[in-house]
């Protein structure tokens, strides 16, 4: 894979800063099919693996800095990045997945049985304007994410930064950013793959989208968990 290590000039006094938003890889909560959240459950030794391939693959790319959620699982994805730099991961409450109030560690199978209409309905079908029971909306969500990603950019002008998150909080973000409103956002993206990384630019204080859950450099490592 051939990765640009240039730094993006529009103008002699405007420069882009490029952000690579990697999801974490195969946590145990995906591994067993359950709605985490908050709750801070650590990667599988597959999503450990996968974590180093996405490292490999973007080890060609000049990062001023590496962030990530505040949850393990993200924390443990971005390591192998930081460590072949030398640099340290920055971890921040923004990059968070989305609080399921609730259904906070709660399984997939509980929830088809118990709360059908509302996890397969509210959550699946109309993820964008989902809010979970007692937690956080999936709008709130996006602007979080948004919000934090500016704060970051500004600090790193120019620069490139990478930042592990997760499914919900990078698919909503994308349909945010994407233009779309909320009701649109399940029909426009599916959840990234497990360590995928998808790749926005921000400048004049716009996020622009510019490719979404690459994952060619996984190979059979690939894994796709939707709850």
């Amino acid at each position: 894979m051939n990765i640009d290590k240039t730094v993006v000039k529009t103008s002699d006094n405007e420069k882009v800063t490029r952000i690579y938003l990697v999801r974490h890889g195969e946590s145990v909560g995906n591994l067993n099919r359950i709605c985490l959240g908050h709750t801070d459950l650590d990667l599988t030794e597959l999503g450990l693996e996968q974590a180093k391939k996405t490292a490999e693959a973007l080890s060609g790319v000049d990062f001023a800095a590496i962030y990530s959620s505040d949850l393990i699982r993200a924390v443990h994805t971005a390591e192998p990045h930081a460590e072949k730099r030398g640099l340290k991961v920055m971890k921040k409450a923004d990059f968070r997945e989305l609080f399921f109030g609730k259904w906070e560690n709660a399984s997939v199978l509980h929830l088809k049985e118990h709360h059908h209409e509302e996890f397969m309905i509210g959550w699946r079908q109309n993820f964008g304007t989902f809010t979970a029971p007692n937690g956080e909306s999936v709008v709130n969500m996006a602007e979080r994410m948004a919000e934090g990603l500016k704060n970051i950019a500004c600090e790193h002008e120019g620069g490139n930064i990478l930042v592990a998150s997760h499914a919900a909080a990078i698919r909503a973000l994308w349909g945010k950013i994407s233009g779309l409103e909320a009701h649109e956002w399940a029909d426009a993206y599916p959840f990234p793959t497990n360590a995928s990384y998808s790749i926005i630019e921000y400048k004049n204080g716009e996020l622009k989208p510019i490719s979404y859950s690459n994952d060619s450099h996984l190979g059979e490592l690939v894994t796709f968990i939707q709850h």
